[in-house]
Protein backbone atom coordinates (compact mmCIF):
# COMPACT_ATOMS: atom_id res chain seq x y z
CA UNK A 1 0.00 0.00 0.00
CA UNK A 2 1.33 3.43 -0.94
CA UNK A 3 2.12 5.78 1.94
CA UNK A 4 0.82 9.24 1.17
CA UNK A 5 2.63 12.33 2.36
CA UNK A 6 1.05 15.67 3.25
CA UNK A 7 -0.44 17.65 0.36
CA UNK A 8 0.08 15.06 -2.34
CA UNK A 9 -3.09 12.97 -2.70
CA UNK A 10 -4.94 13.06 -6.01
CA UNK A 11 -8.55 11.87 -5.85
CA UNK A 12 -10.93 10.91 -8.66
CA UNK A 13 -14.64 11.23 -7.86
CA UNK A 14 -17.01 9.27 -10.09
CA UNK A 15 -20.38 10.93 -10.74
CA UNK A 16 -22.04 14.20 -11.70
CA UNK A 17 -24.56 15.08 -9.01
CA UNK A 18 -24.84 17.09 -5.82
CA UNK A 19 -23.43 14.18 -3.84
CA UNK A 20 -20.21 14.27 -5.86
CA UNK A 21 -19.94 18.05 -5.58
CA UNK A 22 -20.37 17.77 -1.79
CA UNK A 23 -17.68 15.07 -1.57
CA UNK A 24 -15.37 17.28 -3.62
CA UNK A 25 -15.96 20.30 -1.37
CA UNK A 26 -15.09 18.22 1.68
CA UNK A 27 -11.93 16.73 0.17
CA UNK A 28 -10.67 20.07 -1.19
CA UNK A 29 -10.76 21.48 2.36
CA UNK A 30 -8.18 18.91 3.52
CA UNK A 31 -4.50 19.87 3.32
CA UNK A 32 -3.21 16.46 2.27
CA UNK A 33 -5.46 16.42 -0.81
CA UNK A 34 -3.55 18.06 -3.63
CA UNK A 35 -6.07 17.79 -6.47
CA UNK A 36 -9.60 16.52 -7.03
CA UNK A 37 -10.90 15.33 -10.41
CA UNK A 38 -14.49 14.60 -11.40
CA UNK A 39 -15.76 12.12 -13.95
CA UNK A 40 -17.83 13.57 -15.52
CA UNK A 41 -18.70 16.24 -12.91
CA UNK A 42 -21.03 19.24 -13.26
CA UNK A 43 -20.92 23.02 -13.46
CA UNK A 44 -20.00 23.41 -9.80
CA UNK A 45 -17.32 20.74 -9.69
CA UNK A 46 -15.52 22.56 -12.51
CA UNK A 47 -14.65 25.21 -9.92
CA UNK A 48 -13.07 22.64 -7.59
CA UNK A 49 -11.03 20.62 -10.05
CA UNK A 50 -10.94 19.27 -13.57
CA UNK A 51 -14.04 17.63 -15.08
CA UNK A 52 -13.22 14.63 -17.27
CA UNK A 53 -15.74 13.67 -19.95
CA UNK A 54 -15.71 9.88 -19.75
CA UNK A 55 -18.61 7.47 -19.16
CA UNK A 56 -18.89 6.27 -15.56
CA UNK A 57 -19.27 2.71 -16.90
CA UNK A 58 -16.29 2.69 -19.28
CA UNK A 59 -13.77 1.15 -16.88
CA UNK A 60 -10.92 0.88 -19.38
CA UNK A 61 -11.10 4.58 -20.18
CA UNK A 62 -11.32 5.39 -16.47
CA UNK A 63 -8.18 3.29 -15.95
CA UNK A 64 -6.41 5.43 -18.55
CA UNK A 65 -7.49 8.52 -16.59
CA UNK A 66 -6.13 6.99 -13.39
CA UNK A 67 -2.77 6.35 -15.04
CA UNK A 68 -2.54 9.68 -16.89
CA UNK A 69 -3.53 11.78 -13.86
CA UNK A 70 -1.61 9.72 -11.25
CA UNK A 71 -4.75 9.11 -9.21
CA UNK A 72 -4.21 7.78 -5.67
CA UNK A 73 -7.82 7.08 -4.69
CA UNK A 74 -11.16 6.63 -6.48
CA UNK A 75 -14.44 7.50 -4.75
CA UNK A 76 -17.58 6.20 -6.46
CA UNK A 77 -20.76 8.23 -6.04
CA UNK A 78 -23.62 6.58 -8.01
CA UNK A 79 -24.85 3.01 -7.73
CA UNK A 80 -24.74 2.01 -11.41
CA UNK A 81 -20.97 1.56 -11.82
CA UNK A 82 -20.87 -0.23 -8.46
CA UNK A 83 -23.52 -2.68 -9.65
CA UNK A 84 -21.51 -3.13 -12.85
CA UNK A 85 -18.34 -4.11 -10.99
CA UNK A 86 -16.14 -1.01 -10.97
CA UNK A 87 -14.65 -1.91 -7.57
CA UNK A 88 -13.75 -5.46 -8.71
CA UNK A 89 -12.09 -4.01 -11.83
CA UNK A 90 -9.88 -1.51 -10.00
CA UNK A 91 -9.01 -3.80 -7.12
CA UNK A 92 -7.60 -6.22 -9.69
CA UNK A 93 -5.47 -3.32 -10.98
CA UNK A 94 -4.26 -2.48 -7.47
CA UNK A 95 -5.96 0.95 -7.37
CA UNK A 96 -7.49 1.96 -4.01
CA UNK A 97 -11.23 2.53 -4.48
CA UNK A 98 -14.08 3.20 -2.07
CA UNK A 99 -17.14 1.04 -2.67
CA UNK A 100 -18.53 -2.50 -2.57
CA UNK A 101 -17.81 -5.29 -5.04
CA UNK A 102 -20.43 -6.22 -7.63
CA UNK A 103 -21.58 -9.11 -5.45
CA UNK A 104 -21.92 -6.87 -2.38
CA UNK A 105 -23.65 -4.12 -4.39
CA UNK A 106 -26.57 -6.50 -4.87
CA UNK A 107 -27.80 -5.19 -1.54
CA UNK A 108 -29.08 -2.28 -3.65
CA UNK A 109 -29.12 -3.60 -7.20
CA UNK A 110 -31.52 -6.40 -6.25
CA UNK A 111 -34.19 -5.54 -3.70
CA UNK A 112 -35.26 -9.20 -3.70
CA UNK A 113 -31.72 -10.34 -2.87
CA UNK A 114 -31.57 -7.81 -0.03
CA UNK A 115 -34.91 -8.82 1.47
CA UNK A 116 -34.06 -12.53 1.40
CA UNK A 117 -30.67 -11.84 2.99
CA UNK A 118 -32.30 -9.72 5.71
CA UNK A 119 -34.87 -12.42 6.32
CA UNK A 120 -32.16 -15.05 6.87
CA UNK A 121 -30.32 -12.70 9.23
CA UNK A 122 -33.55 -11.94 11.15
CA UNK A 123 -33.23 -8.20 10.52
CA UNK A 124 -36.49 -6.35 11.22
CA UNK A 125 -38.45 -5.35 8.11
CA UNK A 126 -41.87 -5.54 6.48
CA UNK A 127 -43.75 -8.64 5.37
CA UNK A 128 -42.83 -9.11 1.69
CA UNK A 129 -43.53 -11.28 -1.33
CA UNK A 130 -42.30 -11.33 -4.93
CA UNK A 131 -44.48 -11.08 -8.02
CA UNK A 132 -43.69 -11.57 -11.70
CA UNK A 133 -46.80 -10.03 -13.30
CA UNK A 134 -49.71 -7.70 -12.60
CA UNK A 135 -52.11 -10.54 -11.87
CA UNK A 136 -49.79 -11.89 -9.16
CA UNK A 137 -49.52 -8.45 -7.56
CA UNK A 138 -53.31 -8.04 -7.48
CA UNK A 139 -53.77 -11.55 -6.09
CA UNK A 140 -51.19 -11.00 -3.34
CA UNK A 141 -52.74 -7.68 -2.30
CA UNK A 142 -56.24 -9.18 -2.24
CA UNK A 143 -55.15 -12.13 -0.09
CA UNK A 144 -52.34 -10.84 2.15
CA UNK A 145 -52.16 -7.05 2.23
CA UNK A 146 -54.22 -3.97 2.88
CA UNK A 147 -53.90 -0.52 1.34
CA UNK A 148 -51.48 1.22 1.85
CA UNK A 149 -49.04 -1.16 0.21
CA UNK A 150 -45.53 -0.73 -1.25
CA UNK A 151 -44.36 -1.92 -4.67
CA UNK A 152 -40.62 -1.97 -5.43
CA UNK A 153 -38.75 -2.54 -8.65
CA UNK A 154 -36.11 -5.25 -8.15
CA UNK A 155 -33.28 -3.50 -10.03
CA UNK A 156 -31.82 -0.01 -10.05
CA UNK A 157 -34.30 2.77 -10.75
CA UNK A 158 -32.44 6.02 -9.88
CA UNK A 159 -34.36 6.40 -6.62
CA UNK A 160 -37.73 6.29 -8.38
CA UNK A 161 -38.51 2.56 -8.20
CA UNK A 162 -40.55 2.51 -4.98
CA UNK A 163 -44.30 3.17 -5.03
CA UNK A 164 -46.04 3.83 -1.71
CA UNK A 165 -49.67 3.28 -2.68
CA UNK A 166 -51.92 4.94 -0.10
CA UNK A 167 -55.14 4.59 -2.12
CA UNK A 168 -56.62 2.31 -4.76
CA UNK A 169 -56.06 5.08 -7.29
CA UNK A 170 -52.34 5.29 -6.45
CA UNK A 171 -52.06 1.50 -6.70
CA UNK A 172 -53.67 1.56 -10.14
CA UNK A 173 -51.31 4.33 -11.25
CA UNK A 174 -48.26 2.38 -10.01
CA UNK A 175 -49.40 -0.81 -11.75
CA UNK A 176 -49.88 1.19 -14.95
CA UNK A 177 -46.33 2.61 -14.76
CA UNK A 178 -44.80 -0.80 -13.98
CA UNK A 179 -46.78 -3.11 -16.27
CA UNK A 180 -48.56 -1.08 -18.94
CA UNK A 181 -45.82 1.47 -19.64
CA UNK A 182 -43.00 -0.90 -18.56
CA UNK A 183 -40.83 2.02 -17.47
CA UNK A 184 -38.59 -0.30 -15.47
CA UNK A 185 -38.49 -3.36 -17.71
CA UNK A 186 -40.34 -6.61 -17.16
CA UNK A 187 -38.56 -8.23 -14.21
CA UNK A 188 -40.00 -9.34 -10.85
CA UNK A 189 -41.02 -6.83 -8.20
CA UNK A 190 -41.43 -6.80 -4.44
CA UNK A 191 -44.81 -6.36 -2.77
CA UNK A 192 -44.34 -5.12 0.79
CA UNK A 193 -46.32 -4.23 3.84
CA UNK A 194 -46.32 -0.45 4.31
CA UNK A 195 -44.41 0.36 7.48
CA UNK A 196 -45.72 3.19 9.62
CA UNK A 197 -43.68 5.63 11.66
CA UNK A 198 -40.93 8.18 10.98
CA UNK A 199 -38.15 7.69 8.43
CA UNK A 200 -34.46 8.18 9.03
CA UNK A 201 -31.26 7.26 7.23
CA UNK A 202 -28.05 5.92 8.75
CA UNK A 203 -24.74 6.09 6.86
CA UNK A 204 -21.92 3.67 7.59
CA UNK A 205 -18.40 3.53 6.17
CA UNK A 206 -17.09 -0.05 6.00
CA UNK A 207 -13.86 -1.90 5.49
CA UNK A 208 -13.91 -5.70 5.31
CA UNK A 209 -13.50 -6.17 9.06
CA UNK A 210 -14.60 -2.87 10.54
CA UNK A 211 -17.15 -0.08 10.24
CA UNK A 212 -17.86 3.39 11.58
CA UNK A 213 -21.17 5.26 11.61
CA UNK A 214 -20.82 8.53 9.70
CA UNK A 215 -24.13 10.02 10.80
CA UNK A 216 -27.88 10.11 10.47
CA UNK A 217 -30.22 12.16 8.30
CA UNK A 218 -33.81 12.60 7.21
CA UNK A 219 -34.60 13.17 3.56
CA UNK A 220 -37.73 14.45 1.81
CA UNK A 221 -38.54 12.28 -1.20
CA UNK A 222 -41.91 13.62 -2.31
CA UNK A 223 -42.10 16.55 -4.72
CA UNK A 224 -44.60 18.69 -2.80
CA UNK A 225 -44.91 20.16 0.70
CA UNK A 226 -46.46 17.88 3.29
CA UNK A 227 -44.91 14.83 1.58
CA UNK A 228 -47.44 14.94 -1.23
CA UNK A 229 -46.95 14.34 -4.94
CA UNK A 230 -44.73 11.84 -6.77
CA UNK A 231 -41.50 10.33 -5.48
CA UNK A 232 -38.30 12.08 -6.57
CA UNK A 233 -34.58 11.54 -6.15
CA UNK A 234 -34.82 13.83 -3.11
CA UNK A 235 -36.06 17.39 -2.53
CA UNK A 236 -34.06 18.13 0.60
CA UNK A 237 -32.59 16.74 3.80
CA UNK A 238 -31.62 17.51 7.38
CA UNK A 239 -28.99 16.09 9.74
CA UNK A 240 -28.79 14.70 12.27
CA UNK A 241 -32.13 12.91 12.44
CA UNK A 242 -34.24 14.42 15.26
CA UNK A 243 -35.20 10.87 16.24
CA UNK A 244 -31.77 10.40 17.83
CA UNK A 245 -32.66 12.90 20.54
CA UNK A 246 -36.18 11.62 21.14
CA UNK A 247 -35.02 7.98 21.40
CA UNK A 248 -31.64 7.91 23.26
CA UNK A 249 -31.15 4.15 22.82
CA UNK A 250 -32.11 4.10 19.14
CA UNK A 251 -28.59 4.05 17.67
CA UNK A 252 -27.59 1.14 19.86
CA UNK A 253 -30.66 -0.79 18.67
CA UNK A 254 -29.83 0.03 15.05
CA UNK A 255 -26.25 -1.19 15.43
CA UNK A 256 -27.19 -4.40 17.24
CA UNK A 257 -30.26 -5.42 15.23
CA UNK A 258 -29.42 -4.04 11.76
CA UNK A 259 -25.85 -2.87 11.06
CA UNK A 260 -23.86 -5.68 12.67
CA UNK A 261 -26.21 -8.46 11.44
CA UNK A 262 -26.26 -7.27 7.81
CA UNK A 263 -22.47 -6.89 7.65
CA UNK A 264 -22.05 -10.37 9.11
CA UNK A 265 -24.66 -11.75 6.70
CA UNK A 266 -22.81 -10.23 3.75
CA UNK A 267 -19.54 -11.76 4.95
CA UNK A 268 -21.22 -15.15 5.47
CA UNK A 269 -22.63 -14.85 1.96
CA UNK A 270 -19.11 -14.57 0.56
CA UNK A 271 -19.33 -10.86 -0.26
CA UNK A 272 -17.97 -8.73 2.61
CA UNK A 273 -19.37 -5.22 2.33
CA UNK A 274 -16.92 -2.36 1.86
CA UNK A 275 -17.52 1.31 1.14
CA UNK A 276 -20.65 3.26 2.04
CA UNK A 277 -23.69 1.44 3.41
CA UNK A 278 -26.93 3.44 3.49
CA UNK A 279 -29.67 2.06 5.74
CA UNK A 280 -33.09 3.57 5.05
CA UNK A 281 -35.13 2.94 8.19
CA UNK A 282 -38.63 3.33 9.55
CA UNK A 283 -38.83 4.04 13.27
CA UNK A 284 -42.05 2.90 14.92
CA UNK A 285 -42.42 3.61 18.65
CA UNK A 286 -38.65 3.70 18.99
CA UNK A 287 -38.09 0.40 17.14
CA UNK A 288 -36.19 0.38 13.80
CA UNK A 289 -37.12 -1.59 10.68
CA UNK A 290 -35.34 -1.58 7.32
CA UNK A 291 -37.09 0.04 4.36
CA UNK A 292 -34.06 -0.53 2.11
CA UNK A 293 -30.29 -0.71 1.94
CA UNK A 294 -28.22 1.20 -0.60
CA UNK A 295 -24.59 0.59 -1.51
CA UNK A 296 -23.47 4.24 -1.67
CA UNK A 297 -23.96 7.61 -0.04
CA UNK A 298 -27.38 9.16 -0.52
CA UNK A 299 -28.21 12.30 -2.44
CA UNK A 300 -29.23 14.75 -0.94
CA UNK A 301 -28.19 13.26 2.43
CA UNK A 302 -24.45 13.45 1.67
CA UNK A 303 -24.77 17.22 1.56
CA UNK A 304 -25.87 17.38 5.22
CA UNK A 305 -23.84 14.46 6.60
CA UNK A 306 -20.31 15.45 5.56
CA UNK A 307 -20.13 18.98 7.06
CA UNK A 308 -20.96 17.53 10.50
CA UNK A 309 -17.93 15.20 10.51
CA UNK A 310 -14.82 16.52 12.26
CA UNK A 311 -12.49 13.66 11.21
CA UNK A 312 -10.16 14.01 8.24
CA UNK A 313 -12.48 12.72 5.51
CA UNK A 314 -9.68 11.72 3.16
CA UNK A 315 -8.05 9.56 5.84
CA UNK A 316 -11.41 7.86 6.47
CA UNK A 317 -11.77 7.03 2.78
CA UNK A 318 -8.16 5.90 2.46
CA UNK A 319 -8.51 3.50 5.39
CA UNK A 320 -11.78 2.09 4.05
CA UNK A 321 -10.27 1.55 0.59
CA UNK A 322 -7.28 -0.27 2.10
CA UNK A 323 -9.27 -2.36 4.62
CA UNK A 324 -7.77 -0.70 7.68
CA UNK A 325 -9.34 -0.12 11.09
CA UNK A 326 -11.75 2.82 11.06
CA UNK A 327 -11.92 5.45 13.83
CA UNK A 328 -15.01 6.61 15.68
CA UNK A 329 -16.57 9.66 14.05
CA UNK A 330 -16.16 12.96 15.90
CA UNK A 331 -18.82 15.64 15.57
CA UNK A 332 -17.93 19.01 14.09
CA UNK A 333 -18.46 22.24 15.99
CA UNK A 334 -21.55 22.89 13.86
CA UNK A 335 -24.28 20.54 15.07
CA UNK A 336 -26.98 20.71 12.38
CA UNK A 337 -27.36 20.99 8.61
CA UNK A 338 -30.29 21.51 6.23
CA UNK A 339 -30.38 21.23 2.46
CA UNK A 340 -33.02 22.34 -0.06
CA UNK A 341 -33.02 21.35 -3.74
CA UNK A 342 -34.28 23.54 -6.59
CA UNK A 343 -35.64 21.44 -9.45
CA UNK A 344 -36.53 22.14 -13.07
CA UNK A 345 -40.14 22.70 -14.10
CA UNK A 346 -41.75 19.34 -14.91
CA UNK A 347 -39.42 17.24 -12.73
CA UNK A 348 -39.57 14.27 -11.99
CA UNK A 349 -41.10 13.87 -15.47
CA UNK A 350 -40.05 15.68 -18.65
CA UNK A 351 -38.22 18.99 -18.19
CA UNK A 352 -36.23 21.44 -20.26
CA UNK A 353 -32.51 22.13 -19.97
CA UNK A 354 -30.38 25.14 -20.82
CA UNK A 355 -31.99 27.75 -18.53
CA UNK A 356 -29.51 30.29 -17.21
CA UNK A 357 -28.92 30.20 -13.43
CA UNK A 358 -28.41 33.55 -11.72
CA UNK A 359 -26.45 33.39 -8.45
CA UNK A 360 -26.07 36.36 -6.10
CA UNK A 361 -22.71 35.45 -4.58
CA UNK A 362 -22.74 38.53 -2.31
CA UNK A 363 -25.84 37.29 -0.48
CA UNK A 364 -24.41 33.79 -0.05
CA UNK A 365 -21.16 35.24 1.34
CA UNK A 366 -23.00 36.78 4.31
CA UNK A 367 -24.73 33.52 5.28
CA UNK A 368 -23.57 30.29 6.87
CA UNK A 369 -24.50 28.32 3.78
CA UNK A 370 -23.07 27.28 0.45
CA UNK A 371 -24.29 26.17 -2.97
CA UNK A 372 -24.14 22.56 -4.13
CA UNK A 373 -24.46 21.98 -7.88
CA UNK A 374 -26.16 18.92 -9.37
CA UNK A 375 -27.82 19.20 -12.78
CA UNK A 376 -25.78 22.17 -13.99
CA UNK A 377 -23.24 22.93 -16.68
CA UNK A 378 -20.75 25.77 -16.89
CA UNK A 379 -20.14 27.86 -20.00
CA UNK A 380 -17.54 30.54 -19.38
CA UNK A 381 -18.57 32.36 -16.24
CA UNK A 382 -22.23 31.35 -16.53
CA UNK A 383 -24.18 28.32 -15.27
CA UNK A 384 -27.12 26.65 -17.00
CA UNK A 385 -29.60 23.95 -16.00
CA UNK A 386 -28.64 20.48 -17.19
CA UNK A 387 -30.83 18.09 -15.19
CA UNK A 388 -33.96 17.66 -13.11
CA UNK A 389 -32.51 18.32 -9.68
CA UNK A 390 -30.55 21.41 -10.62
CA UNK A 391 -28.93 23.04 -7.61
CA UNK A 392 -29.26 23.18 -3.83
CA UNK A 393 -28.50 25.33 -0.80
CA UNK A 394 -26.83 23.88 2.29
CA UNK A 395 -27.31 25.75 5.57
CA UNK A 396 -25.37 25.09 8.79
CA UNK A 397 -26.09 26.02 12.39
CA UNK A 398 -25.79 25.16 16.07
CA UNK A 399 -29.25 23.62 15.84
CA UNK A 400 -31.75 22.57 13.19
CA UNK A 401 -33.76 25.80 13.37
CA UNK A 402 -30.65 27.89 12.64
CA UNK A 403 -29.59 25.62 9.79
CA UNK A 404 -33.02 25.78 8.17
CA UNK A 405 -33.12 29.57 8.49
CA UNK A 406 -29.73 29.92 6.79
CA UNK A 407 -30.82 27.62 3.97
CA UNK A 408 -34.02 29.49 3.17
CA UNK A 409 -32.28 32.86 3.40
CA UNK A 410 -29.85 31.65 0.77
CA UNK A 411 -32.33 29.88 -1.50
CA UNK A 412 -33.60 33.16 -2.97
CA UNK A 413 -30.07 34.10 -4.02
CA UNK A 414 -30.16 31.36 -6.67
CA UNK A 415 -32.74 31.68 -9.46
CA UNK A 416 -33.58 30.18 -12.85
CA UNK A 417 -36.74 30.16 -15.01
CA UNK A 418 -39.32 27.53 -14.00
CA UNK A 419 -37.61 26.69 -10.71
CA UNK A 420 -39.45 24.85 -7.95
CA UNK A 421 -38.55 23.85 -4.39
CA UNK A 422 -40.22 22.65 -1.22
CA UNK A 423 -40.93 25.20 1.50
CA UNK A 424 -41.17 22.74 4.42
CA UNK A 425 -37.73 21.13 4.65
CA UNK A 426 -36.86 20.81 8.35
CA UNK A 427 -40.44 21.03 9.58
CA UNK A 428 -41.13 18.04 11.82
Amino acid sequence: MKKLQAEEARVLIIGSGGREHAIGVELKSINMVDEVFFLPGNGGTARLGENISVSINDFEKILNVVKNYNIDLIVVGPEEPLANGIVDFFREKGVPIVGPTKAAAQIESSKIFARKLMNRAMIPGPIFNTASCRAEVEELIAELYEIPVVLKIDGLAAGKGAFVCKTEAELEEALCVIYTEERFGTGPILVEECLRGQEMSVFVLCSEDDYTILGTAQDYKRLLDGDEGPNTGGMGSIAPSPLIETHPDLMQKIEETIIKPILQAMKDNGAPFTGFLYAGLMITDGEPSVIEFNCRLGDPETQVILPLIKNNFFKLLWKAANNLKLPTIKKSDLRAAAFVVKVAEGYPNAYEKGKEIIIDEDVIAYLNCYIVHAGTKREGDKFFTNGGRVIGLLGLGDNLEEAVQETYKGIEAVKFPGEFYRKDIGKL
